[in-house]
C-alpha cells in the first residue's frame, strides 16, 4: 500500500473483519498475560489492522475501489454469531468471543476474493499476500494434527478444526491457480 501509494485491489471489508477477529480474540482479561512477545503481537495485529482501515478511508481513499468491494459483511457476521451459539464449549465471555473470532476469521477472506473476482485484476503483492495467508492456514492444520497426535484427542477443540478447514478450502482455489501460474511460467490470473 505504501510503496504503490494505493489501496487498489485491497478489500476494506476483509480488513474490517480481521479487526473484529483480533478485537474479539485478544481484548479480554488475558490481554496482558505473559509472555511479553505475545502482548506485543496482539497490540501489533490490532493497531496495524486499524491503521490499514484508517488509511484506506483517508489517505488512500481515492484509490479504494468501493464499487467492487461491496460484499455485505453483515451476512458473514450473522452466520458467525449463529455458528458461535451452536459451537461454543461454554457460555463465558472469553469462550464466546474466542469462538466467534474463529468463525469470523474462517470467512474474513471472502470479501477480498470477491473483489478480485469482480475486478479480474490481481497485482503481484496481492496474490502473494493471499497465497501466504492460505499457506499459513495450511500450516495451522498441520500443527493441529501434530498436537492431536502428541497431546491426545481432546486437546484441540473441534471448532478449531472446522473453521481451519473451511478457511483453508476458501484459499484452495486461489492457491491452485497461483501454483499453476508459477509452474507454467505464466502471469497469474483468476478464472472467469
Amino acid at each position: 500500500m505504501f510503496s504503490k501509494h494505493s489501496c487498489a485491489g485491497i478489500s476494506l471489508q476483509t480488513h474490517i473483519l480481521y479487526l473484529i477477529v483480533f478485537l474479539t480474540r485478544y481484548v479480554n482479561s488475558e490481554f496482558f498475560d505473559p509472555p511479553i512477545y505475545n502482548i506485543i503481537f496482539k497490540i501489533f495485529y490490532i493497531s496495524s489492522t486499524l491503521l490499514t482501515i484508517v488509511l484506506m478511508l483517508t489517505k488512500f481513499n481515492k484509490t479504494y475501489n468501493k464499487k467492487h468491494d461491496s460484499f455485505r459483511i453483515i451476512w458473514i457476521l450473522l452466520i458467525c454469531v449463529l455458528a458461535t451459539a451452536l459451537s461454543t464449549r461454554e457460555y463465558s465471555l472469553i469462550e464466546i468471543t474466542w469462538t466467534f473470532s474463529l468463525w469470523t476469521e474462517a470467512f474474513a477472506i471472502l470479501p477480498q476474493l470477491f473483489l478480485l473476482q469482480r475486478t479480474q485484476r490481481v497485482d503481484v503483492m496481492t496474490h502473494k499476500y493471499i497465497f501466504f495467508l492460505g499457506l499459513y492456514r495450511l500450516f495451522y492444520i498441520i500443527n493441529w494434527i501434530y498436537k492431536t497426535i502428541n497431546a491426545g484427542r481432546n486437546r484441540t477443540p473441534y471448532v478449531m478444526w472446522i473453521t481451519g478447514i473451511i478457511q483453508t478450502l476458501l484459499y484452495a482455489d486461489f492457491i491452485y491457480y497461483y501454483i499453476k501460474a508459477i509452474i507454467y511460467g505464466k502471469e497469474f490470473e483468476l478464472p472467469r
